[in-house]
């Protein structure tokens, strides 16, 4: 099976280009002011700590793409440079059997200039709730990255973003036992996981066994950074 009748003629790579480091730690401080923004100042009858994984999630978006994106107060992050960033659009998977995944969030990186194909482009984007009745290993991971893995949202891409909603005493401690312990590696098929610098960010790299469609070969690892926000 081809990827499409519509891509007949047109040039595009798998896996697409990589997402630079700068761009991601770039959206990860988008995400930061945003949070500290929705705290600072919630939406009437906001309650961050009551409020559902969607509804916070929609508010975030708001902020990003209403505010920060329109207004350029974040240096870097602006509609030059980003295009629209969307709550759960609707995607394809890698061999088109599922036609409405919806990812939580998306960025637009506006990379048409390069081979890629537009509508997979782009910086995919799940959140997920931690805390004592949303576990690392139940929901953050086998109901979020998991996604990423198996070729749900972003097959055509390197790099990805989970989002943690996480209660203070979760640490990424948490995380790292669940992708060390290697009675999940079948399942996650973790490669290397690793604190990022002093950008207080955790990565994953996993390898992914699906085929692209087309003769485009098995898809290439992801790397999966992840941004847990202090609820």
């Amino acid at each position: 099976m081809s990827i499409g009748f519509f891509t007949e003629g047109i040039k595009f790579d798998l896996p697409h280009p990589p997402i630079n480091d700068r761009t991601i730690i770039l959206v990860c401080k988008v995400f930061r002011n945003a949070w500290q923004l929705l705290i600072n100042h919630p939406p009437s009858g906001f309650n961050l700590k009551k409020a559902k994984e969607d509804t916070i999630t929609e508010n975030l978006v708001e902020i990003i793409e209403s505010r920060l994106r329109k207004n350029g107060e974040i240096e870097g992050f602006n509609k030059i440079f980003f295009g629209k960033v969307i709550r759960e659009p609707k995607i394809t998977n890698f061999n088109k059997k599922h036609p409405d995944k919806m990812p939580d969030i998306f960025f637009d990186l506006k990379r048409e200039d390069l081979p890629v194909l537009s509508e997979q482009d782009g910086l995919f984007v799940e959140c997920k709730p931690v805390d004592t009745k949303h576990a690392v290993y139940s929901c953050y991971c086998k109901k979020g990255l998991i996604r990423f893995v198996r070729g749900d949202y972003a097959w055509a891409m390197q790099q990805a973003l989970m989002v943690g909603y996480v209660e203070k005493s979760y640490s990424f401690g948490k995380l790292a036992s669940v992708l060390g312990n290697v009675k999940y590696d079948s399942y996650f098929n973790t490669k290397s996981h690793y604190q990022v610098g002093v950008h207080t960010l955790y990565q994953s790299v996993h390898k992914r066994i699906f085929k692209y469609l087309g003769s485009h070969g098995t898809a290439c690892p992801i790397t999966v950074s992840h941004l847990w926000l202090a609820v």
